[in-house]
């Protein structure tokens, strides 16, 4: 059984003792909030009064815990917001390998930057989008929860979607930007509630180098929930864990859209499906991508997850979803550093 973090630990308990015990408070709570501890271990070990005591039970709880457990307080450890606060942990042996292989966006400020989200729901000939407030709901909860100011706008026709990204783009500002769109699609674009379309690029340009200089170097995420055509996706056999609810209730969000990348850096553009292929979303729960894009981003952040790496999960549970009808998400990138978007300590 592979114990080579368990043993990293063990080989520098005193100089993570040392360290650690200057912050004992900060560090626990980092800690508590990745979700390394139980909220009972949180409440036991913050009783403890003296500091490097507290530090020490800290430590043999996570080798009691075990591998995992072990490699996940390393990970956390080689964040550079705990390494801010504990800069003698830079380029320790602890951590096997050089801290800095790939540099991170700077996420310090309260709050994190804009999260825009607009919900089109109601349309002016075609069906009524039934569920997506659930996943605007999600949404809100996840981004405030991450530290971001939460914008929500709902039922927005082409031109007012124009018009409010566009303001948007000269005023916002932050360590980070975040726009989610919820509508039905077609090959130019995403609808707006009167039925006319908005390219990506309309919803993009706003926030470029040239035109958002509060932006510049700054990562600008996009999350777009809406079909890219009509064809199904085909299945594969595979062996399940669990059998999968029935599909009755499962709507498609529109047409064929195409998006492509521009040049400009710092941009990622998560689409809830491949090029040509419907995207399903439940009547009374939401959208396949947007419930399991926050049931991750819930679920990793805390631990220092970057986030590629927590779209990766998300792609992957969303391909196992669907017994007769499948989907596969996809993510377009043009960024330059890694993006972890840790919530706020006692946030």
């Amino acid at each position: 059984m592979d114990k080579k973090f368990i043993q990293r630990i063990q080989q520098n308990k005193v100089f993570l003792i040392d360290t650690l015990t200057v912050e004992a408070e900060i560090i626990l709570q980092y800690v508590h909030q990745a979700k390394l501890i139980t909220q009972r271990d949180y409440n036991n070990l913050s009783d403890i009064r003296e500091r490097e005591k507290r530090v020490i039970n800290l430590l043999d709880k996570f080798m009691g815990k075990g591998n995992e457990t072990c490699r996940q307080f390393i990970e956390l450890l080689r964040q550079e917001y705990i390494l801010e606060i504990f800069p003698t942990l830079k380029d320790h042996a602890i951590f096997d390998s050089p801290v800095h292989e790939v540099s991170q966006y700077k996420i310090a400020q309260i709050p994190r930057g804009v999260c825009v989200i607009i919900n089109n729901v109601n349309f002016t000939t075609m069906s009524e989008r039934r569920g997506s407030d659930e996943d605007q709901k999600y949404l809100t909860k996840v981004f405030r929860w991450l530290g971001f100011e939460v914008v929500e706008h709902r039922n927005k026709t082409a031109a007012e979607m124009k018009n409010l990204l566009k303001e948007l783009g000269k005023t916002v500002d932050g360590d980070c930007f975040v726009c989610c769109v919820l509508s039905h699609g077609v090959k130019e674009g995403v609808y707006g509630s009167d039925d006319g379309v908005v390219s990506v690029d309309e919803i993009r340009e706003p926030f470029n180098g040239i035109t958002c200089k509060n932006l510049v170097d700054k990562p600008k995420l996009f999350f777009i929930q809406a079909c890219r055509g009509k064809k199904y996706q085909d299945r594969v056999k595979i062996q399940a864990d669990a059998p999968e609810d029935g599909e009755s209730e499962m709507e498609v969000d529109g047409d064929d859209f195409d998006i492509t990348i521009p040049a400009d850096s710092d941009f990622l553009i998560a689409r809830s499906t491949t090029d040509g292929h419907v995207s399903f979303r439940n009547q009374k729960e939401g959208s396949w991508f947007i419930q399991l894009l926050c049931q991750n981003l819930e679920k990793h952040c805390p631990q220092g997850t970057d986030i590629l790496t927590i779209l990766l999960y998300v792609n992957d549970e969303v391909s196992k979803k669907g017994i007769q009808s499948k989907q596969m998400p996809v993510h377009e990138v043009a960024m330059r550093k890694k993006l972890i978007l840790q919530p706020p300590v006692n946030h």
